[in-house]
C-alpha cells in the first residue's frame, strides 16, 4: 500500500524558468533569506575592515618608517589587503546557484547569484561539448541528478538535483539543445565527404 502513496504529489524543489534565450534552472526557494544577506553584509564588512587596516597602519600618527618596521609593515599590508579584496570578492558573489541554458549563445552557464540578483559566471560548457544527457538516483535517497556527458570529459557534470518528475521536465527540455549522436554522426560524415 505505500507503494501506491509513493506517487503523491511532492513539494518542488526546482524552479525551471524560461527566458527568450533558453531557460534557468535554480532552487525552488530562492525567495530573499535574512541569513543570506546577513551573511552577505558580514562579509562585505569584513574585507573593509581588513582593507582599512592594510592601509590605516600607514596613516597612524607615531608610526616607525625604519628597517624591520618597515618590512613587517609592507608584509601586512600586504597579507590584510589580500584577505579583504578576496572577502569582498566571495561577499558580491553570493551563495545562491543557477544553471542557464543560452540557445543564443549556445552554452550552459553555472552562475552563483548574491542576494541583490547580480550573478557571477563561475564555469560555462559549449553546447557543442556535450554528447549526451542522463538521469541518475541518489544512493542515499529520492534525489534525482541530471548529468551532461562531455566529449573529453571523464566525469559528467551535474547540473540539476530534485525529484525524479522535475529532472525528466530538465532532460526532456535538454534533448531540445543537445544533438543526438546519429545527427553528430551525419554531419561528421557529410563534412569528409566534402
Amino acid at each position: 500500500f505505500s507503494q501506491i502513496n509513493n506517487s503523491e504529489a511532492e513539494e518542488p524543489v526546482l524552479a525551471l524558468i524560461d527566458m527568450p534565450w533558453g531557460f534557468r534552472i535554480r532552487p525552488a526557494d530562492m525567495e530573499a533569506k535574512a541569513t543570506d544577506a546577513f551573511i552577505e553584509w558580514g562579509l562585505t564588512i569584513l574585507g573593509i575592515a581588513f582593507l582599512i587596516a592594510a592601509f590605516g597602519q600607514w596613516i597612524l600618527p607615531g608610526s616607525l618608517y625604519s628597517g624591520d618596521a618597515l618590512m613587517i609593515k609592507f608584509v601586512l599590508t600586504c597579507i590584510l589587503g589580500l584577505s579583504g579584496g578576496v572577502t569582498l570578492s566571495v561577499s558580491a558573489r553570493g551563495f545562491r546557484p543557477e544553471v542557464q541554458i543560452d540557445r543564443v549563445r549556445h552554452e550552459i552557464r553555472f552562475v552563483s547569484r548574491n542576494p541583490r540578483g547580480r550573478g557571477q559566471i563561475l564555469a560555462t560548457v559549449d553546447l557543442d561539448q556535450i554528447i549526451g544527457v542522463g538521469i541518475t538516483r541518489s544512493l542515499s535517497g529520492k534525489d534525482c541528478h541530471c548529468l551532461i556527458y562531455l566529449i573529453d570529459g571523464e566525469k559528467p557534470l551535474r547540473i540539476a538535483t530534485g525529484v525524479e518528475s522535475e529532472i525528466r521536465r530538465v532532460r526532456s527540455k535538454m534533448d531540445d539543445y543537445v544533438k543526438p549522436a546519429s545527427e553528430r554522426l551525419a554531419a561528421k560524415m557529410a563534412a569528409n565527404a566534402a
